[in-house]
């Protein structure tokens, strides 16, 4: 076993850490929840508000957008490659039909709207995930575990915030 030291007493369920770029909270001692909201364009918005009569390259346009905005700011997808099948897996996606075709109730295949609402709930900002086996993923969208425990650097700070958040304090571990 390593030398260590105890720096902080108690860390809270949900506590919200920024380690180098990656916002998260913790879920468990193993477990990170993304912390990030994924802020859409309006276009977007209208095209997954009326998804029902979107056009297949419209739902496009929206994959693209939502992989423009994963590869600029959301370093915790890293995990499991997640931001690599994102976009290995981008013809996958453009093959799907828009809608999810059943046969006698039973799924035959998933539509592009299934996928990009899936992609949505793994990128929301709390512990949900998707599922996109669909286009080719086989862990779910989110599922961010380290088996051997989370490792935070020394630049690592822990967030503290009033539940409206409206008041914030940063405390770097190398502080503490």
């Amino acid at each position: 076993m390593e030398n260590f030291e105890i720096v902080v007493g108690k860390v809270n369920y949900r506590q919200r850490i920024i380690d180098r770029n990656q916002s998260f909270m913790l879920g468990s001692s193993t477990y990170k929840y993304n912390t990030k909201q994924l802020v859409l364009t309006e276009s977007s918005m209208k095209i997954l508000s009326n998804f029902k009569h979107a056009s297949d390259d419209n739902l496009n346009l929206v994959y693209d957008e939502i992989l423009e905005k994963v590869n600029e700011s959301f370093e915790l997808y890293d995990k499991n490659g997640f931001r690599k099948k994102l976009n290995n897996n981008i013809d996958k996606f453009r093959k799907l039909p828009c809608k999810s075709i059943f046969e006698k109730n039973k799924l035959i295949s998933v539509g592009k709207c299934e996928i990009l609402f899936q992609i949505l709930n793994g990128l929301h900002a709390n512990a949900t995930m998707g599922d996109l086996k669909g286009i080719g993923f086989s862990t779910p969208f989110g599922f961010m575990q380290d088996a051997s425990g989370i490792k935070l650097n020394k630049d690592s700070m822990l967030l503290y915030q009033s539940p409206t958040g409206l008041f914030e304090r940063k405390v770097k571990l190398s502080d503490l």
